[in-house]
């Protein structure tokens, strides 16, 4: 049996070894899970403390006890807060130890449903019980630590070091928030399904039983997640979302026609209508009779705005398109991207006449961060359009790779665990963007309800005349406003898109560039 100098000793050296792994993670890897379903450092160690709170301090000691046991293992919050009370336990722990009796009675006895025994326990029983409940979560916790210790992390060595244009194509000191890729890395399970087909070697010529995995996946993720059921065959698999506009406007149009989209929008696609030959109509000025438009253009959940289109928004539109009989192609990429408490309605949801014009496209890229896989979908609702791409060459329009599709199955299957924490981080920095925009009433700003890009206007600022310029030469990247309305008539050159997808210490580094920008620039 154990002294209480040993007991003391083991579970001190428990308690150090969890803290330790914590702090050596840091924030970032600490409230992240190595794979999917499993608990992550921060909750861990955050459930060893309140089991010694609870059974110590209460059970053994008599201290009134409250205990929400379930949330202990989905909690997260800053490792430094954890690691002071984690201090403050363990003394408490020990004065507790030193006073207890492991022959006497429980001064409080458990609920049944936290151990389940039918005797009733000493002292010593509850306190072997938390030596137990420490040990195993240490090493929990250094299986945990194995692996996300192995993850390459989000920071400008290892991120410039790659191929990415986001840190790349920039000078060294200057921290980017421009394009829309994210610095989180991607699922495990991703990873794992790229690397197995690797390991076999299996990058021939492929043959899909069943089926395309990627039009299944797409299929039964719209079915479970949205509640809208894609029309069979009418799904094809394309390298990515410009190819799939430039396709729609090839088929869809001529020459000259109107097509109409909300502006400001993603620029690639103004780029792509203006070298079809066709025209630019913003959604905003259809009102004024000039232009019947032979394409509309829904980007929802919007870019750079980050607006999620409510179901009266959608319905205006639609209505329009089934009075005018003019096709819509729905760009829904951002649609995993939506925080509480918005939701996402497909655009083809609306009813079987509003299905029958639209062209909804997706891609697991954005939400996933593999926008270098080049691998989307869309599923052809539009008749003529469907049959005009039915008419085209077999491979006239390529075909995303064997790990590709791989890939964005994986994604779509395999990956909503780790989508979900990271939306959380989203969430966080969206507030800490929000947080320091509140202190800066000069900038125009609304939080976006979806993506992680915070459209910023500083016509307010001495900055206004081209932002993003001058943010540059203060050494911070963002996307100029002026390029999401480009061809058009519409202004908004005194705006800059920031990415806010990144680690918190880059985040923090880029919000004081633009403060130090914005100061000597008064």
């Amino acid at each position: 049996m154990l002294t209480r100098d040993d007991y003391l000793y083991f579970t001190d050296r428990a308690l150090d070894g969890m803290a330790a792994i914590v702090e050596q993670l840091g924030d970032e890897r600490a409230n992240a899970s190595a794979y999917p379903g499993a608990n992550t450092p921060y909750a861990l160690l955050h459930h060893c403390l309140a089991v010694i709170d609870t059974w110590v301090g209460g059970f053994v000691r008599g201290r009134p006890v409250d205990r929400d046991r379930e949330s202990e293992f989905t909690a997260s919050g800053s490792v430094a807060e954890l690691v002071v009370r984690y201090q403050q336990t363990r003394e408490r722990m020990r004065a507790d130890v030193l006073e207890a009796d492991p022959d006497a009675p429980l001064l409080q006895q458990p609920p049944t449903e936290f151990l389940g025994p039918t005797r009733e326990l000493t002292q010593g029983a509850a306190l072997q019980h938390v030596f137990e409940e420490l040990a195993q979560h240490h090493g929990q916790m250094e299986s945990l630590r194995d692996i996300l210790i192995t993850r390459a992390p989000a920071q400008p060595e290892r991120l410039r070091d790659g191929h990415g244009a986001k840190w790349t194509a920039i000078p060294p000191t200057v921290l980017p928030a421009w394009v829309a890729d994210m610095d989180l890395g991607i699922p495990p399970a991703v990873s794992t399904a790229m690397r197995r087909t690797i390991d076999l070697e299996d990058l021939g010529y492929p043959f899909w039983t069943g089926g395309d995995p990627v039009i299944s996946a797409f299929t039964d993720r719209m079915i479970s997640r949205y509640g809208w059921t894609p029309v069979p065959d009418r799904t094809r698999v394309f390298s990515d979302l410009i190819q799939i506009l430039q396709v729609v406007i090839e088929q869809a149009t001529k020459p000259g026609d109107a097509v109409a989209l909300h502006v400001p929008t993603y620029p690639p696609f103004l780029a792509a209508i203006e070298r079809a030959g066709r025209t630019l109509v913003p959604l905003q000025e259809l009102g004024d009779g000039q232009h019947r438009p032979r394409l509309l253009i829904v980007v929802n959940p919007h870019n750079p705005t980050g607006h999620v289109l409510s179901i009266q928004e959608l319905r205006v539109l639609a209505d329009f398109a089934v009075t005018e009989q003019i096709p819509v192609l729905s760009d829904e990429i951002h649609s995993d991207l939506i925080y509480a408490p918005h939701t996402h309605i497909p655009f083809a949801s609306l009813g079987p006449d509003v299905a029958a014009l639209t062209i909804t496209a997706t891609s697991a890229t954005k939400a996933f961060n593999l926008a270098g896989i080049r691998c989307a979908v869309a599923h052809i609702g539009h008749e003529p359009t469907a049959q005009a791409l039915d008419r085209a060459p077999l491979d006239y329009f390529g075909t995303p790779s064997v790990l590709s599709r791989v890939a964005t199955v994986a994604a779509w299957r395999d990956s909503d665990a780790w989508q979900k924490e990271l939306t959380e981080l989203l969430h966080r920095n969206r507030e800490r963007v929000s947080g320091w925009a509140a202190t800066h009433p000069e900038i125009e700003y609304q939080a976006p309800e979806a993506t992680y890009l915070a459209w910023l206007d500083f016509r307010g600022t001495a900055l206004a005349d081209d932002p993003a310029a001058h943010l540059l030469r203060g050494g911070v990247q963002l996307s100029p406003g002026a390029d999401f309305s480009q061809h058009t008539d519409v202004d908004t050159a005194s705006f800059a898109r920031l990415n806010f997808a990144t680690t918190p210490d880059v985040l923090e580094q880029i919000l004081e560039r633009i403060d130090r920008c914005l100061r000597t620039a008064r």
